[in-house]
């Protein structure tokens, strides 16, 4: 549970190379919000959350219940000065808005270096920015990601593609989102540690809203999920209704998605999602608009519609039949369809794309 007080928060995000120079465009993005639990959860906000959730009056709330919706009963900071900061670099002043949240670009110095301690666990590289708001007394440290000029970006969807999540049903998307336990797509923890390379960066997006980073960041952490930036939904919580429209957010997947394919154009792109929703048809449309970056589509099959299906057909027109696949377990993915798409990328890359070490008979776990 969070703490009473104030609090300043710095996303991971990503920085793009500014040329053929050692400067960087970093992305900032962060929050600043004051936390009271006794108050906050006696707000009108808790409990529209507790009737949308249809949680019984007059009892204690439900384990993780208040851990997951803290975010959306503190009390936002807006009108703050925050000073952006990176080593070697002078402090940028942003400000935040009326929901607490503050944005920018800020312009860095970074130079890859082997012996550089500034890398994930799988190689890749990344650094630190430091927050700090001066009335408040409040500093944070954020990370970004810097994916070099070449290589190979993932980028994922969370909900019912690596976490179970049930967004095809409303009701049980609620309580999987606030009552339960978080819990992964088999294998697909492994599967994304067997990709995990120097030279492959994670880009992971939700309709998830901002509010429940917390909960986001944990899960991926919990579960081994290589480092990456995060990219979630701006959402305002204002009537029960709504509570039903919290996920779907094709038009926010699709910018994030095109800008991280502008900003690299030449890395190769794997889009990894699920058929509830639109993934399928936001993805075949990304692989037109964009085939030379698009080395391939995953989508876990989620719906009632076969692999084979019109849906699907319409859906990646014009896509190479190779560079797609319905799947419906990690193992299959990680065994049939994976291995042709590395080897393209080997093909057109000097960097030694990842092998997936299968065992004749492993099983995803």
């Amino acid at each position: 549970m969070t703490e009473k007080g104030s609090h300043l928060v710095l996303f991971p995000t990503v920085a793009s190379p500014l040329g053929d120079t050692n400067r960087w465009s970093a992305d900032v993005h962060g929050w600043c919000y004051d936390f009271d639990e006794l108050r906050n959860f006696q707000r009108t906000t808790a409990n529209l959350l507790r009737r949308s959730l249809k949680l019984p009056k007059g009892v204690p709330d439900p384990p993780f219940f208040r851990e997951r919706a803290t975010g959306f009963v503190v009390e936002n900071r807006g009108k703050l000065a925050v000073e952006i900061a990176h080593a070697g670099t002078p402090a940028v002043s942003m400000f935040t808005k009326r929901n607490g949240h503050y944005r920018g670009t800020l312009s860095i110095e970074f130079t890859p270096d082997p012996a550089n301690t500034s890398q994930t666990a799988h190689g890749s590289w990344k650094t630190v920015l430091a927050a700090r708001q001066v009335e408040l007394g409040l500093t944070a440290q954020g990370t970004v990601h810097l994916p070099g000029l070449r290589g190979l970006s993932i980028i994922s969807d969370i909900d019912d593609t690596i976490k179970f999540t049930n967004v095809g049903n409303k009701r049980e998307l609620l309580a999987n989102t606030f009552l339960r336990s978080f819990r992964s797509i088999e294998g697909m923890p492994e599967l994304f540690q067997r990709l995990a390379q120097p030279e492959v960066s994670f880009h992971y997006i939700s309709a998830t809203p901002w509010q429940m980073y917390g909960a986001v960041a944990g899960f991926l952490a919990e579960h081994n999920f290589p480092e990456g930036s995060i990219h979630l939904r701006k959402f305002a919580l204002k009537d029960a209704t709504i509570l039903k429209k919290i996920f779907p957010a094709y038009k926010k997947k699709r910018k994030v998605i095109e800008s991280l394919m502008l900003r690299f154009p030449q890395r190769k792109f794997l889009l990894i999602g699920d058929t509830g929703e639109k993934d399928p048809e936001l993805y075949g449309e990304i692989a037109r608009k964009y085939p030379e970056q698009t080395l391939g589509i995953c989508v876990r099959n989620v719906s009632v519609e076969a692999p084979d299906s019109l849906r699907y057909r319409r859906a990646f027109a014009h896509v190479p039949s190779d560079s797609w696949v319905v799947y419906e377990d990690a193992l299959r993915l990680e065994e049939q369809f994976l291995p042709g798409l590395l080897a393209k990328w080997k093909n057109a890359e000097d960097p030694v794309p990842p092998v997936l070490p299968i065992a004749t008979g492993q099983q995803a776990s």
